[in-house]
């Protein structure tokens, strides 16, 4: 069991980074994060660092206060052409190289390019919203 959360422990620590940059994007606090999504300060800075998990629902809870779309929170991939060059994700080392191909576009698909001009918007907005 332990070696299987290891494998998986990259991914958090992606989606806690995602969630930190953009936070601090948005100049929202810590406190502030936490009290709109229903969860302590602590358990945002767990979080953010990657040592505790973030179940699916708090996925979109994060994505709505964050002002994105759930799969931007997923660590992005590259499609290059090549499956050698299309994963980009940290995936667990005993997967086939059909199923992270799969995986990645997957993943590729539900991330969208986020411009600057939609990140300002979205400043003003969560600013509004203080």
């Amino acid at each position: 069991m332990l070696g299987a959360w290891m494998k998986l422990e990259p991914i958090y620590k992606t989606i806690g980074s995602i969630i930190r940059q953009r936070r601090r994007r948005l100049e929202l606090p810590q406190t502030t994060l936490a009290g709109l999504l229903g969860i302590s300060r602590a358990t945002l800075a767990n979080i953010e660092t990657g040592r505790q998990r973030i179940l699916v629902h708090h996925l979109y809870g994060f994505a709505e206060a964050l002002n994105m779309k759930p799969g931007e929170l997923l660590p992005q991939a590259a499609r290059s052409g090549s499956s050698s060059d299309l994963v980009q994700v940290p995936l667990p080392s005993d997967l086939k190289p059909q199923q992270k191909e799969q995986i990645s576009l997957l993943i590729g698909r539900m991330n969208s390019a986020t411009t600057k001009l939609k990140e300002k918007s979205d400043v003003k907005t969560v600013k509004a919203i203080r």
